[in-house]
């Protein structure tokens, strides 16, 4: 009853503080399939938890804050997703994402900051494959892309002081490039710290697969430094998922990008027409590297 897919994961800490650099690597991913989730735990390997679920979700998640304060964003973020994902399967994905974010986001802010105020978050771009669908939801600036046929096309929007200004019919400030909300700690957007803005049909939606078609969540780590030309040309031309996500990184880091990285790939391999289901994460024959391998 769900497509087949095929994934490739790699989350670096980018360059180092050497080369000037993160200290810490504060993105983290979700990969849940086939009775597991997966996620970057904080000594930098991969969690491993077994668990029912439906269809495959994935999720990438930038943390921000001082110290390793973006590290514990990220991490409640993936780990809240996890959670939802082991719930009964919905009927209206794209729905349960959107009602599911501010919920999880009231509830992380109060377990998390107790009475003092929040001065952490994490943007969190999500796709759940379900059936032939592909229902998404996105917080922050990191980014969903879909390549089909070569062509690049940027799913999510940068939820930017001016992206929220063009929606409102206002002239955008003097910080109209800057991220306007995250997860957790809320809306600059508005004005109003502690509130999350989702517009429906803008930061959530529906897709319908396609088969061959090759999917990217990513940080901005990564689309900061490469521009959609180099993105679809590294995407085209890896031969599997896991190939194309460490392409991406690597060269996003020869291009100079200072920050962490993450690149999340989905090779759809199979769109059910009728009730047929099949998930791999690491198959035999000739895409067996698509493993998980964090950095």
């Amino acid at each position: 009853m769900d497509a087949t897919v095929v994934i490739g994961v790699r989350c670096s800490g980018g360059v180092g503080p050497a080369l000037g650099g993160r200290e810490s690597n504060q993105d983290n991913y979700l990969v849940a399939l086939d009775g597991t989730t997966r996620w970057l735990g904080p000594d930098g390997e991969e969690v491993v938890r077994e668990t029912d679920g439906h269809g495959v979700m994935v999720a990438v998640a930038d943390g921000m804050g001082g110290h390793d304060q973006g590290e514990v964003a990220s991490a409640a973020a993936v780990q809240a997703l996890a959670k939802l994902w082991s719930n009964a399967r919905p009927t209206d994905p794209e729905r349960t994402l959107m009602e599911w974010v501010p919920l999880a986001h009231d509830g992380i802010r109060k377990a998390l900051g107790g009475d003092s105020p929040i001065n952490m978050g994490t943007t969190l771009t999500v796709a759940w494959f379900l059936g032939d669908q592909l229902a998404w939801v996105h917080v922050g600036d990191s980014r969903l892309y879909i390549l089909r046929h070569t062509q690049l096309r940027q799913v999510s929007l940068d939820q930017t002081h001016a992206e929220f200004a063009r929606r409102d019919r206002r002239v955008p400030g003097a910080n109209a490039a800057w991220p306007a909300q995250s997860f957790i700690y809320g809306s600059r957007g508005l004005g109003m710290d502690g509130q999350l803005r989702l517009d429906p049909g803008l930061d959530g939606g529906v897709h319908a697969l396609t088969r061959g078609e090759r999917v990217l969540l990513c940080s901005d780590g990564l689309s900061n430094f490469l521009g959609d030309a180099e993105i679809t040309r590294r995407l085209a031309r890896a031969p599997n998922a896991q190939k194309a996500a460490d392409d991406l990184v690597e060269a996003a880091m020869d291009a100079d990008s200072d920050d962490n990285l993450t690149a999340l790939v989905i090779d759809v391999r199979k769109v059910p027409w009728g009730r047929s289901r099949a998930t791999t994460l690491d198959p035999s024959g000739p895409d067996s590297d698509d493993t998980l391998v964090p950095d």
